[in-house]
């Protein structure tokens, strides 16, 4: 990793596709099309890392060390500390309603506050933005990491390191995508006209017939699909033939 030029820089932290697919279904029983939208899914959090103006490092799968998720995540924070970044913000690859605007908070946030989370509805975090003061490794890596208590666990972490709460800032809500409920509920959430979600469901067309088509996926997004990405006659008629 090459020494920075900047004190903060984005760590994107994930699995990739072909890993991520090992322990996540956004399809049910469909490893090709889970495939697809996972590599969707990375792409587009690159996208919106690059697209915020912050030098953004990258660690997937084969760069990660640890025998666990809190040392893998600890190691990684360490690595980029180490390349001469004072702060660091870290994202996942499954949130996919993330925005530049989300990453660009953050970097504000953290000029005045030592830890920034970005709370998922699930009790765990979609960003973790924290000033090296605020890193300590062991304990760090020691969490009850991808599980419903992540943010109080990290308040806590938090407030051990400073005896304050002002010192943590926390951002938006969001949703992340853990199975395949989640990805339903993830596609109703984008916007209509959302780069990703024409990419996400064109990826599900293109892997289904009509007739095989799960209608439990399509149904919630046939008037969408009818204007944008179809010039034929309405879906629900061929809902109506499967």
């Amino acid at each position: 990793m090459e020494a920075s030029t900047s004190d903060i820089a984005i760590l994107l932290f994930a699995h990739a596709p072909a890993e991520e697919i090992k322990y996540k279904s956004f399809v049910e029983e469909q490893e090709r099309i889970n495939f697809k939208i996972a590599k969707a899914l990375l792409k587009q959090t690159a996208r919106v890392a690059a697209a915020s103006g912050l030098p953004v490092v990258t660690i997937l799968s084969d760069q990660q060390q640890g025998n666990t998720f809190g040392e893998r995540l600890a190691n990684a924070f360490l690595a980029v500390f180490e390349a001469g970044y004072q702060r660091v913000i870290c994202i996942g690859s499954d949130c996919p309603t993330l925005r530049v605007s989300n990453l660009q908070r953050a970097n504000e946030e953290l000029n005045e506050h030592n830890i920034v989370l970005g709370p998922a509805t699930d009790g765990g975090v979609y960003l973790i933005g924290l000033h090296i003061n605020s890193f300590e490794p062991e304990s760090f890596s020691m969490l009850s990491w991808q599980s419903a208590n992540v943010l109080q666990e990290l308040t806590i972490y938090s407030y051990r390191l400073h005896s304050c709460m002002d010192c943590i800032s926390l951002l938006q809500v969001k949703s992340d995508v853990d199975c395949s409920e989640d990805f339903k509920k993830a596609l109703n959430r984008l916007p209509a006209r959302s780069r990703l979600k024409r990419k996400l469901l064109t990826i599900l067309l293109n892997e289904y017939t009509f007739r095989t088509f799960p209608k439990s996926i399509l149904r919630p997004f046939e008037h969408y699909l009818q204007e944008v990405l179809l010039r034929a006659p309405p879906l629900f008629f061929l809902f109506e033939l499967l």
